[in-house]
């Protein structure tokens, strides 16, 4: 089955050769890259462009037309025909047995991720590891695929229509898991499918983007509001914060406090959001 890797990018001349290199480090070799380019102003391409040499085929194509990693994504899948379509970062770093193992995996299922081993530049020392066993679930509705380490078929991938280009703050690959799910795909699990998945650096960015996902984590409920998705009320949102603050110290002592505070920042973003928008969602 021929294979094809898709990276959106944006302003990723400093991550992308970390994951081109990477990528050309693999056990198999058998595939071919396409970096989509969402409107970059710091020469990404140009830098993508200099690895073609390297790889069996490289192909950078342009998705400035419309902002998103969910756009990106279904513009550098579309220019391509392979039956197997495997998606990553541009400042991600995929583990060598990364394309063995999604291959692997496609050979029975429609849909494949793997772990996340979290990699935070600001403290080097640190380690976690996330969904390190079984697909990651959100609301506690159904598992998703995390767009920074997924494998599909093509099959699969066009049949619920790819990416919601809608959601463009965050939140696209639980959709698409969700949708994938609810069209009746599995989503396997290939330990060897491991990405190192770099965290940002910067307490300010690594912030930002946490009130982000909040956002968009109103905007993916409210798509799915009459589903059956629980939510949680005023008081169990008032009192998690509660249980929050007793808990800051102790996690700050213990090294964990940027984890902590954006956990907050996410929490009050959800519920910034779910005022304005006048909808309960769940934590």
């Amino acid at each position: 089955m021929s294979v094809v890797v898709v990276i959106p990018a944006l302003n990723a001349a400093q991550t992308l050769p970390r994951q081109l290199e990477a990528l050309n480090s693999q056990t198999d070799l058998d595939f071919r890259v396409v970096v989509s380019d969402n409107g970059s102003s710091d020469g990404t391409p140009d830098v993508a462009r200099r690895w073609v040499p390297t790889f069996h085929s490289l192909e950078v194509v342009d998705s400035s037309d419309r902002p998103g990693a969910a756009h990106a994504r279904n513009v550098g899948v579309g220019s391509s025909s392979e039956d197997l379509i495997l998606i990553c970062d541009a400042d991600d770093r995929v583990r060598p047995t990364w394309v063995e193992a999604m291959r692997r995996g496609l050979a029975s299922s429609d849909v494949v991720t793997g772990p996340l081993f979290l990699v935070w530049p600001d403290e080097p020392g640190r380690r976690e590891v996330w969904n390190v066993d079984a697909p990651p679930m959100s609301m506690g509705f159904r598992p998703y695929v995390p767009g920074c380490n997924a494998g599909l078929t093509r099959e699969a991938f066009m049949g619920v229509g790819g990416f919601d280009e809608d959601l463009f703050r965050a939140q696209e690959d639980v959709d698409l898991g969700w949708r994938l799910v609810g069209n009746g795909h599995d989503i396997s699990f290939e330990r060897d499918a491991a990405i190192d998945y770099f965290q940002r650096s910067g307490l300010r960015s690594y912030l930002r983007q946490q009130w982000s996902y909040g956002r968009a984590h109103v905007t993916l409920f409210m798509k799915y509001r009459d589903a059956g998705i629980r939510s949680a009320s005023w008081k169990t949102s008032a009192r998690w914060f509660v249980e929050w603050a007793k808990q800051l110290p102790g996690r700050v002592r213990s090294g964990d406090g940027r984890t902590a505070v954006g956990g907050a920042v996410f929490q009050l973003s959800r519920c910034w959001e779910s005022l304005r928008t006048r909808t309960s969602t769940p934590l």
